[in-house]
């Protein structure tokens, strides 16, 4: 049986790739498959699509495709993973331009957004044109069922960014449609690649369920320290400054653990800080606040509970270093840096 306790002592350094080292060779491809398919006769969308793909990135999307058709422990056929992988990245890039243009973004991951540098109109067509790429690439792998999956989690993404914009700025936000946004516009996503991954290795149902679970708990973990982060990250390593959700008006689950749990004086205090976007001084009273009644401590524990469950559904897996990968994501997640 898969078993994970967090640690404390996780190093604060320690980078998602040397946890993928396994599969290091399958994400070399993914990166050249992507290449191949942003390349256009339109010049502006190869040098959009190559300024997206070169700043980095966990590339956490294809990695967990590739983790989960190989710890099924059947043969793989890479020249159907590789693509299905190169599709859920090609996705990804597509949702970071076209929320950039949303969200009014300038700066990612210690870079100009693409909208900064090509200008709005440019970069959402060209996120549209990343998402017919990853249909293509699905299209051309022939499996109706995976292909039916991938659409469900598109669907079910676009609804969750609207979510979150029709509760921007939304004091009043419950713990409940707080979860329903990131299950919808991160957790589902990530599910599905690791759906598909048993998917495309041929897996039987029981061991594309358990890996179904398994991505489905490490989304909601991700994306739940991804929200402590725009708090407590340092803004060197996360690319952005501190409070930059507070700032778009996305409250997520610290912010709302305080405003439910504050003493009177201290819900008002941060309803004035929030009420239009916050400066750094503001941000960093925010914080303490937030500190104040346990947001981050909280938050932090909902993200292990989840963590813990997508080891445990690990426990069909058969052992060995894939496996053990998995495991070791689920540690990286509550305690990564950035």
């Amino acid at each position: 049986m898969s078993t994970f306790t967090p640690t404390t002592t996780y190093p604060a350094d320690a980078h998602i790739a040397n946890l993928l080292e396994v599969i290091k060779p399958d994400l070399q491809l993914v990166d050249e498959c992507i290449r191949e398919e942003i390349a256009s006769p339109v010049r502006t969308i190869s040098s959009l699509g190559e300024h997206v793909l070169s700043s980095g990135g966990k590339r956490l999307r294809p990695a967990l495709v590739c983790l989960s058709a190989y710890a099924t422990g059947l043969p793989v056929d890479r020249t159907k993973l590789i693509p299905l992988a190169a599709a859920a990245e090609l996705m990804h890039m597509a949702t970071l331009v076209h929320d950039d243009v949303v969200d009014n973004t300038t700066t990612r991951r210690g870079r100009p957004t693409a909208s900064a540098v090509f200008g709005n109109g440019v970069t959402v067509l060209t996120g549209d044109y990343m998402l017919a790429k990853a249909m293509d690439l699905l299209v051309r792998g022939g499996d109706v069922s995976i292909i039916r999956v991938v659409l469900q989690v598109a669907i079910q993404m676009s609804e969750g960014e609207v979510l979150q914009m029709v509760h921007a700025n939304d004091v009043s936000i419950s713990e409940d449609v707080y979860f329903d946004i990131i299950r919808k516009k991160t957790a589902l996503f990530i599910q599905g690649c690791c759906q598909t991954g048993a998917m495309v290795a041929g897996a039987p149902q029981p061991l594309v369920n358990a890996l179904s679970q398994y991505g489905y708990h490490i989304g909601m973990a991700f994306q739940i320290v991804d929200d402590l982060l725009d708090y407590t990250g340092n803004p060197a390593r996360m690319g952005k400054p501190a409070g930059s959700d507070l700032r778009e008006g996305k409250f997520t689950l610290p912010l709302i653990i305080a405003l439910r749990e504050a003493e009177p004086a201290d819900r008002e205090r941060l309803l004035q800080l929030i009420e239009k976007p916050p400066k750094d001084g503001e941000i960093q009273r925010v914080i303490e606040v937030i500190h104040r009644y346990d947001g981050f401590a909280h938050a932090q524990s909902v993200a292990v509970h989840h963590a813990r469950q997508a080891a445990e559904a690990l426990s069909l897996l058969p052992a060995g270093a894939i496996r053990d990968s998995l495991t070791a994501l689920c540690d990286y997640v509550v305690h990564r840096q950035s």
